[in-house]
């Protein structure tokens, strides 16, 4: 990764954190709260919130469902196009620089409906990632399509091969993970209810 992206990504996560920090505050609750009630550290919680770290998607839906806001406002401001509908331009998001996780990178596709129901992420897994993602469990469901590369996905005891055009629906209850086992990066969209998660590593 070169200093310039490296430093892009810094900056996102940046945004990211002052947009938790504000909603927290607002809502009024101490960092010692959300963390008892999300099984993260506190010390985990303050360097998010500074931009000094980043963290998966499942722990920021985690976050997001105890302050009550959508995912979506932790990349945006809450909008109101007075549409039903939100579109996406691919050139758009080409520009959109990605937040990193545990061996992968991922960006919001989705926008702000009201009383949004799910949302899409686009991720990356690179070859021979340093980093392996971690099991996680969340309540709801999650729909995984891979658009190119290989991965080995595990949910629960269960562990299998998805090659580009391939598909898993799964209940998030169950621990999950995937990791890259191709010699490219694999690419997949993510589909997920905004609900209560829990990564077991911060």
């Amino acid at each position: 990764m070169n200093q310039k992206i490296k430093e892009k990504i810094e900056v996102v996560a940046r945004q990211l954190g002052t947009r938790l920090r504000q909603a927290r505050q607002k809502q009024g609750i101490t960092l010692g709260t959300l963390s008892q009630e999300t099984a993260l550290s506190t010390s985990f919680l303050s360097r998010l919130e500074r931009g000094e770290t980043s963290t998966s998607i499942a722990n920021l839906i985690m976050i997001a469902t105890r302050l009550g806001i959508s995912l979506h406002e932790f990349f945006e401001e809450p909008s109101d196009t007075g549409k039903d509908y939100i579109l996406s331009r691919a050139q758009e998001r080409k520009h959109q620089t990605p937040l990193v996780a545990h061996g992968y990178s991922y960006r919001l596709s989705t926008g702000d409906l009201p009383d949004q129901q799910m949302s899409a992420f686009e991720l990356s897994f690179p070859p021979e990632a340093e980093e392996q993602p971690t099991l996680l469990t969340h309540d709801g469901e999650e729909v995984l399509y891979l658009i190119e590369g290989s991965i080995e996905f595990h949910i629960g005891e269960d562990s299998f091969v998805m090659n580009a055009g391939d598909c898993v629906h799964f209940n998030c209850s169950k621990p999950h993970m995937g990791r890259n086992i191709g010699k490219s990066a694999a690419r997949l969209l993510m589909i997920v209810t905004p609900m209560h998660s829990r990564d077991k590593k911060a």
